[in-house]
């Protein structure tokens, strides 16, 4: 599932846990962190002393139902390094039985010449299972699963040139470990036909170890607020049979998003995605529909196959003078509206001529509190081919 945490640079570097049950983890961490960094153009001296700051972080999706959790954070600069750093600690939880919590770090070292990031994970969930392939998954046949799942990864990324496009350029190794533990649980519903396919039991009970290349280039004008420039991140991980992997699949995965003003208090927003996965993947592990923020109105893990692709547009207006006197400060509160298409296929080869192809779009509110400069609570309503959904958060969703 989808997250991505933010180093002290700050960047976002991109990660993916595949497995519902550590996907809240991840979530809390990528949000609390980015509505922190957000925070810092604040006069406020509160985030500028090194102490622990306290995030509450409201959770609402498809997936995860309704909830939220609470985060620390710390930002800090190491004795002898004038790089921050930045740490934090996230519980939470939800209405659909999800649990999770995980610490984070990350650290650049040689004026963001070294990047280091890294997560430590565990959680709980329960979800809906559809099986392999955009027709189970529009078929709504399933079964439920309880995921037990630890996860943990490391990414280490360098900048090679100081001039030129290249400068944009960290590039370097990322290591990911899942633990997956799960099981079938309830009575199924004799009315409801079952999933088409089940995972077996070495998938129920198994270890991913994968190991590979990774990057990002990025020409941002801004970390948290840009109004121009591109932000591509991929990785290309193999799962490893010397690191204690069971399966030993391949997976691509590229996230591209370019930033363009329209206006004054106007930008238009571009998101592409793309993951394949060759070799005998785990279900857990495959390409999921919806993920990273590509299209909302979808539950992560619905659709899963060997490969998806999503296009996004998301046109943010901020709103210059308060629509609500007495309420909400003038340019604290923006509208956003956002339209997008994807889908899912059995491999890379057959996208272009196989897909099964979902769209999506949406409204969304977007409100600063006034103690912050750039933090921001996220609320979106989006329309998918399922339906109507809701999804609550901190910060933009991509």
């Amino acid at each position: 599932m989808s997250f991505a945490v933010a180093s002290c640079a700050p960047v976002l570097a991109p990660h993916v846990a595949s497995a519902q049950s550590v996907q809240m983890a991840e979530t809390l961490d990528v949000q609390m962190r980015a509505f922190y960094a957000g925070t810092q153009g604040s006069e406020s001296e509160e985030f500028d002393t090194g102490a622990p700051v306290l995030v509450p972080v409201p959770l609402a999706s498809p997936e995860l139902g309704i909830g939220g959790g609470l985060g620390a954070v710390w930002r800090y600069a190491p004795s002898g390094e004038a790089d921050p750093a930045m740490t934090s600690l996230s519980l939470g939880w939800t209405s659909e039985g999800t649990w999770g919590g995980g610490i984070s770090q990350s650290l650049s070292f040689d004026a963001d010449r070294f990047r280091v990031t890294g997560l430590a994970g565990y959680g709980k969930a329960r979800f809906d299972y559809y099986g392999i392939g955009g027709e189970a998954g529009a078929l709504g046949r399933s079964i439920e699963l309880r995921e037990k799942t630890a996860t943990a990864w490391l990414d280490a990324q360098a900048r090679a040139f100081d001039k030129g496009l290249l400068s944009h350029v960290h590039a370097g190794v990322r290591l990911r470990y899942t633990r997956m533990r799960a099981r079938e649980i309830g009575d199924s519903d004799p009315a409801t036909p079952r999933a088409t396919y089940l995972p077996t039991a070495l998938e129920r009970r198994s270890e991913v170890a994968a190991i590979g290349p990774a990057f990002t280039f990025d020409t941002r004008n801004d970390d948290f607020a840009p109004r121009k420039g591109v932000l591509v991140t991929g990785s290309w991980l193999f799962g490893a049979d010397f690191l204690g992997s069971d399966f030993e699949h391949r997976k691509l995965e590229l996230l591209s998003t370019g930033y363009f003003p329209v206006g004054e208090r106007t930008v238009l927003a571009v998101r592409k995605t793309a993951c394949a996965v060759k070799g005998d993947a785990p279900y857990y592990d495959l390409c999921m529909f919806g993920r990273n923020g590509d299209l909302r109105g979808y539950a992560v893990g619905r659709y899963r196959d060997g490969a998806s692709w999503a296009l996004q547009f998301e046109v943010r207006h901020e709103l210059g003078v308060s629509t609500m006197p007495g309420w909400v400060p003038p340019g604290r509160l923006a509208i956003v509206s956002f339209v997008g298409v994807g889908g899912t296929a059995r491999s890379s080869g057959a996208i272009w001529k196989d897909s099964h192809v979902l769209g999506s779009g949406g409204l969304g509110l977007r409100y600063r509190p006034e103690r912050f400069d750039r933090g921001m609570l996220r609320l979106d309503t989006a329309w998918g081919a399922n339906g109507l959904a809701l999804t609550l958060g901190l910060g933009q969703a991509f």
